[in-house]
């Protein structure tokens, strides 16, 4: 048995570390502004850029050319000096000021206050949430985030606000309630935590994530006018359709995590796909509803509940796990520590989403989540 554990615990070491060494080769290409389309200074800065344009664009009354898909890349084209990948900004307009606080230093102090702003967040609020050092360095250090890292998105920041508001519900309402309307800035992930809330009558925290996020909506039309939002709706909105609906292949699905983009894999349509991404998401609400009910612990529900949220939304990537990161963390420590070889694979699978997805052709990863939540499944106890 000794060897056995042996021998898992090399395969895991092992493929952490062909993991590791894809991320810096990654990062080690975009250290050459030739061949990284949206670099600045020999810095990564990967989807930062949009949200860094999009606060320099609104802070210039230019809403108008960050909405329009081709007039913000001939934008980005012109201020970065060369051609740049494709990225319409589609965000919500609660995200513009956080862009023009940050758009007010250079692009490349701005991305590493960012990724060192938020992995000090990220391990605060996971520390607010009554979890131990190892779980918090498993959870904030997990490939979900490494991505997430690389490119400076805001997934790991989202999903580790989504876990304390979960957890202080009970002790700290309001503060849960101002924690869980800071993630409207990615609202889709965060759907299943309302529904937590009312099978716990948690109504002061309810009411205080709506205020947060009725001011956070505000926000952007005091400062920018109404049409953050006009243009949002007339032109973002259609874009962020067609984004979905694409046919499967492009390059931004290859890290997907929808059970709408897995089918699309498969070859299905869209009104299929479509079906069984409202019948899974209804299931994980209604389980969500079901866990919060009976007594239990909380950090077990919150990490379920983390797990769920993969299959509510069908736009959602490999760096929106986070959560999962930490929820499995949380599970393996309620265990003892008792972790096989699974165990490390489930952990490290954000990391090799993509490249499974662009060998076999389909999306596996709802799949993966299932069967992490039905491992998971019998440490709810009441």
């Amino acid at each position: 048995m000794t060897f056995w554990r042996l021998i898992q615990g090399s395969v895991f070491a092992l493929l952490t570390l062909l993991l590791l060494a894809f991320c810096w080769r990654v990062e080690a290409t975009k250290l050459l502004p030739s061949s990284a389309p949206d670099s600045l200074f020999g810095l990564p800065i990967g989807d930062f850029s949009n949200l860094w344009s999009a606060g320099i664009l609104a802070r210039h009354d230019a809403l108008g050319t960050l909405y329009d898909a081709n007039t913000f890349r001939a934008w980005k084209a012109a201020t970065f000096g060369h051609a740049v990948a494709q990225s319409p900004w589609i965000y919500p307009p609660v995200a513009l000021p956080l862009g023009a606080a940050f758009s007010i230093l250079s692009q490349g102090a701005a991305f590493l206050c960012w990724n060192l702003g938020t992995l000090c967040a990220m391990a605060w609020l996971l520390r607010q949430a009554g979890l131990s050092w190892a779980v918090v360095a498993l959870g904030v250090f997990c490939p979900a985030e490494w991505l997430s890292l690389i490119y400076g998105q805001y997934g790991g920041i989202i999903s580790c606000l989504l876990f304390a508001a979960l957890t202080l519900s009970a002790c700290r309402p309001v503060t849960a309630g101002i924690v869980l309307g800071l993630a409207a800035l990615k609202p889709q992930t965060a759907l299943l935590v309302p529904m937590a809330w009312m099978a716990k009558w948690r109504w002061r925290a309810l009411l205080a994530a709506v205020l947060t996020a009725v001011l956070l909506a505000v926000l952007p039309i005091a400062l920018f006018g109404w049409s953050s939002w006009g243009l949002f709706f007339s032109q973002a909105t259609p874009v962020a359709k067609a984004l979905v609906n694409a046919p499967f292949g492009q390059g931004y699905q290859l890290t997907g995590t929808s059970v709408f983009w897995m089918l699309r894999s498969f070859g299905t349509s869209c009104a299929v796909a479509g079906a069984a991404q409202i019948f899974t998401a209804v299931l994980a609400v209604a389980a969500t509803f079901w866990l919060w009910r009976r007594p239990g612990d909380p950090l077990v529900q919150a990490s379920l509940t983390m797990l769920l949220a993969l299959f509510v939304a069908p736009y959602g990537f490999s760096a929106d796990m986070v959560g999962y990161g930490v929820a499995l963390a949380v599970l393996a420590q309620k265990r003892g520590w008792r972790v096989s070889l699974l165990d490390g694979l489930f952990w490290l699978w954000p990391g090799y989403a993509a490249l499974v997805t662009q060998v076999t052709g389909v999306l596996l990863t709802p799949l993966v989540v299932a069967l992490a939540v039905l491992r998971a499944w019998p440490a709810v106890r009441p």
